[in-house]
């Protein structure tokens, strides 16, 4: 619910709290391929007997692109203008200052997977429906499922500054089990060619009962199967390929093409060093949250699965880590034999949730100060809830390992930190998996140790055969695996694409330029298609862009308006205003176009 900021003057210890209440949430989406776009109208209503600022924090897929904003009291609706973040803090406050109403929507600065609504002056007794719009990829699990999440929890995060956990954009709200509203979900599938039965075998649902309405031609129609469904779980639905599938599939825009790269086992058939040495750490959150949901339990079971199912001449090591972290060998790896073996088993079967807070940074630290000698593939196996605030700065130091280490997380528990667990994985070629309270861990283990030591396909390029020059996005295609996707965007100016049987998108290995797959064009864009395709293209830029940088200096700070204390500092120096990377003009205004 929406939180109301307390007054600068007044006590926090004195103050009664208030809360907006929310008193309807509805999800509509429609999904194409591998892209998803999903509208998210919230209705809210102050019952204070003043105007108020307040304050909601949402979450939000970690990969996902926000395109529209829109606020609405009586019959005034406000559409949001997209800014720089820091004019944009400077705007909102001055707005207040002056006494207007102001709304605020940006993603917080320590995370990627939520967002922060700001409702600045909220008449009283009145209602106001926030309506956000957004693009996001869906994944591939298990080989053969695309699975679209709509998450709807945030859980509490440990932030190391403080010791202690804290809320999002500093809220200090209270986290609740349950919720008093309902949610109406409506979702269009779109069945990806021109037979039904091409490329989908079936529809379920892992997270709710729902219903599949076939009554449309062109799209399957999904919708809970019981009414007042409350917004207590994230929204899981999983659409199951058939396994007769070609490898690659595309979907068509007037000015945007995605391809998504499927391979076999047959693609991924290359050569590999036999002669490799394969690492394996295994880093264990034994922190104080842990113990929530029996969440110690889970990453007990999977360690001891883990221990017997390593290879043969492999070397590992076992991490705990909470306030502070403790390694089962003083070096960075021993050898797998049965003696090390059985220290670990009894390290495994006594592990608690003990350790206080969740520092995270500290192992990872410890693990990039001892790279992997020449020879060997390190693979990171990181178990978390992933309740941690500085998600970015933990990010930062994964990616410079990139080069020589994988990290594939776990998340445990109903809502671990997405942008983290995912994060992790994405920004070091890895894998991620999120295990559910209740499971059984062995397929989650199973899977993510063949994913680790199977060979990856490297140097893919693209051939984009529409008839018209384009731009590819992501511009570095990254490595791909059995049993998972890998997602390329073509961008053009020209909105007529002569899309006809000739139109085809192929896949090869450099550099001898071996076929990988082949999609042909069948299906032609209509004009109204509503840009998703080219809003993800966009975000894989921003990405490649962000990936691309080093971590920015802390800000120079100067007060502003507003009572929320992070827009006490939202005014960059002269010379930080200044800095321009020169060789990133030209994607930057792409995306600025987008």
């Amino acid at each position: 619910m929406l939180r109301i900021k307390p007054e600068s003057h007044t006590s926090v210890l004195t103050q009664e709290q208030g809360f907006v209440p929310l008193k309807r949430v509805n999800v509509e989406a429609t999904i194409r391929s591998f892209a998803a776009d999903v509208t998210i109208t919230q209705v809210f209503r102050n019952d204070e007997k003043q105007p108020i600022e307040a304050v909601y924090c949402f979450p939000i897929e970690e990969q996902a692109a926000i395109y529209s904003f829109t606020a609405r009291i009586d019959d005034r609706e406000i559409v949001a203008q997209l800014k720089e973040k820091k004019e944009a803090q400077q705007e909102y406050s001055n707005a207040l200052q002056q006494g207007y109403g102001a709304y605020l929507l940006e993603q917080d600065e320590n995370s990627q997977d939520s967002f922060i609504i700001n409702v600045g002056a909220l008449p009283p007794s009145k209602e106001c429906t926030i309506t956000i719009a957004y693009v996001t990829e869906l994944e591939l699990v298990q080989g053969s499922t695309i699975r679209f999440v709509v998450p709807t929890t945030i859980a509490p995060r440990y932030n190391s500054d403080k010791d202690s956990i804290a809320s999002p954009a500093g809220t200090n709200s209270k986290y609740v089990q349950s919720t008093p509203y309902t949610i109406e979900f409506r979702c269009h599938i779109d069945k990806m060619g021109r037979s039904q039965q091409e490329y989908i075998a079936r529809i379920n649902s892992p997270s709710h009962p729902i219903q599949v309405d076939f009554a449309q031609q062109d799209a399957y129609v999904i919708t809970f199967a019981q009414q007042n469904t409350h917004l207590d779980r994230d929204i899981l639905i999983n659409i199951e390929l058939t396994d007769k599938r070609v490898n690659t599939i595309v979907a068509v825009e007037p000015s945007a093409v995605m391809a998504v790269f499927t391979p076999t086992e047959e693609d991924c058939r290359q050569g590999v060093n036999n002669d490799q040495i394969n690492e394996f750490i295994f880093v264990v959150d034994c922190s104080g949250s842990m113990q929530d949901e029996n969440k110690i339990g889970l990453a007990r079971q999977a360690m001891l699965v883990f221990l017997k199912s390593l290879p043969v001449d492999c070397h590992f090591n076992i991490i705990r880590f909470g306030t502070q972290y403790k390694s089962l060998f003083t070096e960075i790896t021993a050898i797998y034999n049965e003696e090390n073996a059985e220290k670990a088993e009894h390290l495994i079967t006594g592990m608690k949730a003990d350790l206080g807070g969740t520092e995270l940074m500290g192992p990872l630290q410890w693990i990039e100060q001892h790279s992997p000698n020449q020879g060997r593939a390190r693979q990171i196996f990181l178990l978390t809830d992933g309740e941690i605030s500085n998600v970015t700065a933990v990010l930062d130091l994964c990616r410079s390992m990139a080069s020589s280490t994988r990290i594939f997380s776990f998340g445990l528990g109903k809502s671990p930190s997405r942008s983290l667990v995912k994060g992790l994985a994405r920004s070091t070629n890895g894998r991620f998996v999120f295990v559910p309270p209740n499971s059984n861990v062995d397929v989650y283990v199973g899977e993510q140790l063949q994913r680790a030591l199977q060979p990856c396909i490297t140097n893919i390029h693209v051939n984009w055969n529409l008839g018209v020059n384009v731009q590819t996005a992501p511009k570095q295609s990254p490595p791909v695996y059995l049993n998972d996707r890998l997602i390329v965007y073509a961008l053009t100016d020209d909105k007529t694409i002569p899309f006809d049987h000739n139109s085809s998108v192929e896949l090869q290995i450099e550099p001898n330029h071996r076929s990988l797959g082949v999609a042909k064009v069948n299906q032609i864009p209509s004009v109204t298609d509503n840009e998703t395709i080219a809003r993800l293209a966009a975000k894989a830029l921003i990405l490649e862009l962000q990936h691309a940088k080093l971590p920015s200096s802390t800000a120079k700070k100067e007060k502003t308006g507003s009572t929320q204390a992070r827009f006490q500092n939202v005014i960059a120096s002269d010379e930080e205003k200044m800095e321009v990377v020169s060789d990133e003009q030209t994607a930057q205004q792409r995306i600025i176009e987008l």
